[in-house]
């Protein structure tokens, strides 16, 4: 399998507290990874340190065997390291379209497009196009942003990210906000990703994590406490314990 990230050692303090310690895992091409944990477990910490957010205090990060530890956020997201918040710019005057063929000008550098017709740019139209069929979004591509659902929202921003051409793609809490009864939307426009591209999924829905996810990464207390399927996550007394309690009998 292609490596596509791999972390080693993975540590962070903050003067004389340790919030994040030996973390280490690995995500591949075509890996859909969950990572799960009680509040205060560090999730937030890992992908800030992942993303080049802040500077760890110990470890290694790499994508596709490039040493990226030390470079910055945005270097990171040119290589291919994306999370959708990072390029979720929303205008609510704008339409789903416009968003999409700016985010695809941005990636290229020919922003100067902009002041031209869109329609003259060449494979524009067709890759906007598929973003849209991806995420489930062709029937609102004219609708201003201000007018979407809120789920339709969150749609558009793993389009924004898609739209970046990620190697690994980091999805934060993508369910956030949006009705239980809807969150199926996102789940199936998710299950429409490239098949190459490695999923990872911070996330607190443990339905659409379970639904979701071929691996299961827990943190608990900035450390990693398992990782696994979701049947051995599900059976392992210290998550129970730490985090699934009630919810992993209801499973």
């Amino acid at each position: 399998m292609t490596k596509l990230l791999e972390v080693e050692g993975l540590a962070k303090n903050f003067g004389g507290l340790q919030v994040s310690a030996d973390i280490s895992m690995t995500l591949n091409a075509g890996d859909r990874c969950a990572l799960i944990g009680p509040n205060g477990a560090g999730k937030t910490t890992f992908v800030n340190l992942v993303t080049g957010v802040i500077p760890p205090s110990a470890g290694t990060i790499r994508l596709a065997g490039r040493d990226i530890t030390r470079l910055p956020a945005a270097e990171r997201v040119r290589l291919g390291l994306i999370r959708s918040f990072q390029v979720a710019r929303l205008f609510k005057s704008m339409t789903v379209r416009e968003h999409l063929e700016l985010a695809v000008l941005q990636r290229d550098r020919r922003t100067f497009r902009l002041f031209a017709s869109v329609g003259k740019v060449a494979g524009l139209a067709d890759e906007v196009a598929g973003l849209l069929d991806t995420m489930g979004l062709t029937q609102a591509a004219h609708t201003a942003v201000g007018s979407l659902a809120y789920g339709q929202q969150r749609l558009l921003e793993i389009a924004l990210a898609l739209a970046m051409k990620p190697k690994v793609l980091i999805l934060d809490e993508p369910a956030a906000g949006v009705p239980h009864s809807e969150s199926q939307r996102i789940l199936d426009a998710i299950d429409r990703l490239p098949e190459d591209l490695a999923v990872l999924m911070i996330e607190h829905d443990m339905d659409l994590v379970f639904r979701f996810a071929r691996t299961i990464v827990v943190l608990a207390q900035g450390r990693l406490l398992c990782s696994g399927t979701a049947k051995e996550i599900v059976a392992d007394p210290r998550v129970r314990e730490v985090y699934l309690g009630s919810r992993a009998d209801a499973r």
